[in-house]
């Protein structure tokens, strides 16, 4: 089963996505904001699909998916955003940045799995 990274500065919402996953099926790794979630992905290069915050220190997710995006061997990962934020507030770094979905929290377990099998079986 593919391999997912979770980045969100929040532990109880890494924890709940771990969970979700895990039951799945899935593997999971977890980073605590974007600039932890580039170290995992550095040196983890099989990794299927990426979960991730927008609000978070020291990196945020958008700032994330920017560099991820020039990131050769990284930027082809599939890039899932799971945040609070409206989704017009950020609508264009998306469709620059070729983020794969958008999901609001909170995020139910039967919607995260279907959008990430949908994902990962395009």
């Amino acid at each position: 089963m593919a391999k997912i990274i979770v980045i969100d500065d929040a532990q109880p919402t890494r924890a709940k996505m771990r969970m979700f996953l895990e039951e799945a099926g899935y593997t999971v790794l977890e980073g605590t904001d974007g600039e932890d979630g580039l170290s995992v992905l550095r040196n983890n290069k099989d990794i299927s699909l990426i979960l991730c915050d927008v609000n978070m220190p020291v990196m945020d997710g958008i700032t994330f998916a920017f560099v991820l995006k020039e990131e050769e061997g990284l930027k082809d990962i599939p890039l899932v955003m799971c945040t609070t934020e409206n989704f017009e507030s950020v609508r264009d770094d998306i469709k620059q940045l070729g983020i794969r979905a958008w999901m609001t929290k909170p995020i139910t377990k039967k919607l995260l799995i279907l959008a990430l099998q949908k994902i990962l079986n395009d």
